[in-house]
């Protein structure tokens, strides 16, 4: 992560200006079984061009062997559903155009499967953006045998994923690569976060830019409450995920205390 950092990145991305200009780039990964296939497009911000960049070079100095190792597993690591806050919403956008948009449950982790025994990290659920990871002190592992489910954190996901072996991809929809990593980079670049947001994604589901192919609804669709609201309005984390996620909810409690006792008139 370190080699993203750019010490002159307030000067070289104001945030008074926003964004970059985006520009077109061809996807790398082109069915090339189907030379009838059309070449899918996207749009990529500079600070994404310079992440792309750092990673290009790193290959670039890869061995074979290296290389070859790259996703060749991507297709044993399974996609079971995505865990979010029902008590901490979000946005999602419904059409951009006509500015649609609904709430939606916050991501916070993620369940899987693996064809293979595998070591998976375990970090502190506490640990995010702001308070910064540190590989050798803060993640640990545990084994998780072969076809057993398991939930992880988005950066406990994270870490997993940039394994070379998954290269940023798992299995999801039936696509061995039908899952895949992606990132928030902006807060990041600007030195105004210690880690990157991690997001994932279905690869292809757009109903318009796919036309003949399975339409497959975005991975919010079918996000799965970790938490429940109470008769009383509270909330709790629901009792399969409370060892894991539990000190989530309290942590989101004491946020908000914090914000209300600011905010009073009486406080100041």
């Amino acid at each position: 992560m370190d080699s993203l950092k750019n010490k002159d990145s307030d000067n070289k991305y104001p945030k008074s200006k926003g964004q970059a200009k985006s520009k077109t780039y061809k996807t790398r990964f082109k069915d090339e079984g189907n030379p009838e296939e059309k070449d899918h497009y996207f749009k990529i911000t500079k600070w994404n061009e310079e992440v792309l960049n750092i990673g290009r070079q790193i290959i670039d100095e890869m061995s074979d062997e290296e290389f070859s190792r790259l996703g060749s597993k991507s297709g044993t690591l399974h996609f079971v559903q995505l865990l979010g806050l029902a008590s901490k919403k979000t946005t999602r956008t419904i059409s951009a155009k006509d500015g649609v948009y609904t709430s939606w449950s916050t991501p916070v982790g993620v369940t899987l499967y693996s064809d293979e025994d595998i070591m998976v990290p375990v970090i502190d659920v506490l640990k995010n953006k702001d308070t910064g990871i540190d590989p050798e002190k803060d993640i640990t592992y545990r084994e998780v045998k072969a076809g057993e489910k398991f939930h992880l954190t988005l950066y406990e996901c994270m870490f997993l994923l940039l394994r070379d072996e998954y290269a940023g991809f798992c299995e999801a929809n039936g696509n061995e690569r039908g899952l895949r990593l992606t990132f928030k980079l902006s807060a990041f670049m600007r030195g105004d976060a210690k880690l990157p947001t991690p997001t994932l994604n279905f690869e292809r589901n757009s109903r318009i830019k796919y036309a003949g192919e399975p339409y497959r609804s975005p991975i919010k669709a079918n996000i799965i409450d970790i938490d429940e609201k109470l008769p009383d309005g509270s909330w709790r984390i629901r009792p399969e995920f409370a060892e894991k996620f539990g000190p989530l909810l309290k942590s989101n409690k004491k946020k908000r205390r914090t914000s209300n006792t600011k905010s009073s008139p009486t406080s100041q």
